[in-house]
């Protein structure tokens, strides 16, 4: 199957996890996405942690499907062949400071007027203006001063938790606003700016908890979700954690106290309704935890199925890949890589779609791989390839 976004061409100016996140995506939907790095150095997500590969497994997963080149932006010659490889692009895409690519005669406006359908998304750390917009951002940095932390953490024994949930949520939210932005140059046949911040995306995805302190004033912690949701963890008798869901309906409460062998509980005022057990959580919580030492995880995930309860198991990755569900979602993926090298292994797209393919291949170009290869597409003469070579400026 083709993909939605074939014949989209991005070029995608991009470093460590948010742009190259939106690259990525849009790659699996069909894109050509061109990853323009630094000739020599490159983008440093390669050499992380990089175990037996040419290359670290978290840039192959962030970078694959895009084909590579690699251009010294502030050379004249590097910086006029990303004019011309953007005259001929649907979307551009960045993750530098602000004013970077204004400095360098490589922003928007620059861009646009050249290119009037161009989509140019801009992805910041804390947004194209404000006092902090000189402020180095780094995912830690965003995920605590959006609030994403307090939600997450001991405030009071503060421990900062991965995985890069700020990188990751700005780079979903520019992917929507590229997909967006050209759904609208179908109707006007104009491109448009589209502004994404990691602290916006955030903030964003912190709406329920935001709305209620902005609505209500009332503060929202670390604790506060799973008493309103009425979420339990307990480890169970041979050690193995996992977690009930009651909220809502009241059924699953009665389910759990019949379960749990905790009838008793429904005649008890401090937990006569949700919101009784909302205010006696830690009670219930210390509870349930001693009772669920009796049996074995097995044991009570088959009185815990048959009840209709929700529950689920405490996963970590072993126990992720080996689960029969995530295996019926066919989300692990196989890439075969050049040179002999054995195949990739990695998490595919998160989505299906019936009637256009996703792709996770190419795997993520080596440094520059097809630089030649794109430089030609636009017009470049052998010779002037040459000349960029000679120069230092790919």
């Amino acid at each position: 199957m083709t993909g939605a976004l074939d014949g989209v061409r991005v070029l995608e100016i991009s470093r460590y996890i948010a742009a190259p996140v939106t690259g990525k995506l849009l790659g699996e939907l069909g894109a050509d996405v061109i990853k323009v790095e630094t000739p020599g150095t490159g983008d440093p997500m390669r050499y992380w942690q990089s175990g037996d590969r040419t290359h670290s497994p978290q840039f192959a997963v962030y970078n694959r499907t895009k084909r590579g080149i690699t251009l010294d932006l502030k050379h004249p010659l590097g910086a006029e062949a990303f004019l011309r490889l953007a005259d001929a692009s649907d979307v551009v895409i960045e993750n530098f400071r602000p004013g970077v690519m204004d400095r360098l005669g490589l922003g928007w406006p620059v861009l646009s007027e050249r290119n009037p359908r161009l989509i140019y998304c801009a992805i910041t750390g804390f947004g194209a203006t404000g006092p902090y917009v000189d402020r180095p951002a780094y995912d830690t940095v965003i995920s605590a001063v959006g609030g994403l932390f307090s939600q997450l953490i001991d405030v009071d024994d503060p421990q900062p938790v991965g995985p890069a949930f700020s990188d990751l949520l700005a780079g979903l939210t520019a992917g929507h606003g590229i997909l967006a932005a050209l759904h609208a140059r179908a109707r006007t046949g104009r491109g448009q700016m589209v502004d994404a911040s990691m602290l916006r995306a955030v903030v964003g995805l912190l709406a329920e908890p935001g709305s209620v302190y902005l609505d209500q004033g009332q503060e929202t912690f670390s604790t506060t979700r799973q008493r309103r949701a009425q979420a339990y963890g307990v480890v169970s008798g041979d050690g193995l954690p996992f977690v009930i869901h009651m909220s809502v309906p009241e059924k699953f409460w009665h389910a759990v106290t019949e379960v749990f062998d905790l009838i008793e509980l429904r005649g008890d005022p401090r937990f006569s309704d949700r919101m009784a057990r909302h205010d006696n959580y830690t009670v219930l919580d210390r509870i349930l935890k001693a009772a669920a030492l009796r049996r074995t995880r097995a044991e009570w995930f088959d009185a815990l199925e048959r009840a209709d309860v929700p529950h689920g198991p405490i996963n970590g990755f072993a126990e992720v890949f080996a689960d029969p569900q995530i295996a019926e979602l066919g989300i692990v993926e196989t890439i075969d890589m050049p040179g002999g090298e054995r195949p990739l292994t990695q998490v595919g797209p998160a989505l299906r779609l019936s009637e256009t393919g996703l792709r996770v291949e190419p795997p993520a170009p080596t440094l520059g791989q097809h630089t030649d290869e794109v430089l030609s597409e636009i017009g470049m003469s052998v010779a002037e390839i040459d000349r960029l070579r000679s120069e230092g400026a790919i």
